[in-house]
């Protein structure tokens, strides 16, 4: 089994680290919410061309959602509406479909995604309505990914929105290689797993992240709770028809305990003995200054030397 299988099947067996992760798209900045079950995201994006003949369709959720059943319509310019079997993914919040036969190539379909309820409250989220013309082949190959190419990191402090606490968390900043597939690269989905780090068993990673994959040349941020140690990621990415890439060897990094110059804080491994020095020496820095301050006593008032009167 590749290391890519071996991933993909984590993703489906681990218990995943998303519900208490803000999981962020650099180029959408649209956070998973913990109090509206909103549809965030569809797989392939609206009015996207081209999509495989084979194709299953995805729509992202809030981790917060439940499915209970409720109808996902897939509409054909030919007049007739489906209702299709759907199954969800609660650990992910994908909800997912297979169209009842193959798409007929260069025609129009609609997704009518349906408003979910959030764990916890009757609060109906947000829908959307999925619309995309089917391509002329099927999708038979697996995609190809470079994987995750670099990893930077800072911390962040913010307001949880949920409690209102002051929350101090890591923000990683992953940055990904080229990936392509037959079936069109703006219909993967990217799954990013933790693979080494204080809490996390090196033979089971943690999966941390699942999106639809942002444009070329553009990376993710994952964010997670304040972790001091030597922090790596992986990533594959999965196409329509649920053939997945290889990942590539993981991206690591160290981490260092707050706190110390927020505007510092973003480093590459390579860096992370560069920021503990900085941490330190502005500690050694500040304590210098007080010890001065107190050697020499308070300032003599204006106009008055150390013996004036």
């Amino acid at each position: 089994m590749q290391r890519g299988d071996v991933l993909a099947l984590r993703w489906t067996l681990a218990v995943p680290m998303i519900a208490v992760s803000a999981l962020i798209s650099e180029r959408e900045a649209r956070a998973d919410s913990c109090t509206s079950p909103d549809l965030i995201e569809t797989i392939p994006q609206d009015g996207a061309e081209n999509v495989p003949t084979n194709a299953m369709l995805f729509a992202r959720y809030a981790t917060i959602a439940q499915y209970l059943g409720e109808p996902v319509v897939l509409e054909h310019p030919a007049g007739v509406d489906t209702t299709v079997p759907a199954t969800f993914d609660d650990t992910s919040g994908l909800l997912q479909i297979t169209p009842p036969m193959a798409l007929v190539p260069g025609d129009s379909y609609t997704v009518h995604w349906p408003a979910l309820r959030g764990i916890d409250t009757a609060t109906l989220g947000s829908t959307s309505d999925l619309t995309f013309t089917a391509g002329s082949e099927a999708d038979v190959s697996p995609p190809t990914f470079a994987g995750i190419t670099s990893v930077s990191w800072d911390v962040s402090r913010q307001s949880d929105p949920c409690n209102s606490d002051i929350d101090q968390r890591y923000v990683f900043n992953l940055g990904l290689g080229a990936a392509m597939d037959d079936g069109g690269r703006d219909s993967l989905t990217l799954l990013v797993f933790q693979t080494s780090g204080p809490s996390v068993d090196s033979s089971a990673p943690a999966p941390v992240l699942v999106q639809r994959i942002p444009p070329d040349g553009q990376g993710v941020q994952v964010t997670t709770d304040v972790t001091v140690g030597h922090i790596c990621f992986a990533a594959i990415v999965r196409d329509l028809t649920l053939k997945a890439s290889t990942s590539g060897a993981p991206v690591c990094v160290d981490t260092v305990s707050p706190p110390f110059f927020y505007g510092c804080g973003v480093a590459p491994a390579h860096r992370a003995r560069g920021l503990r020095m900085v941490a330190f020496s502005a500690a050694a820095l500040a304590f210098a200054l007080r010890a001065r301050r107190r050697t020499r006593g308070p300032s003599a008032p204006s106009g008055q030397g150390r013996g004036g009167r």
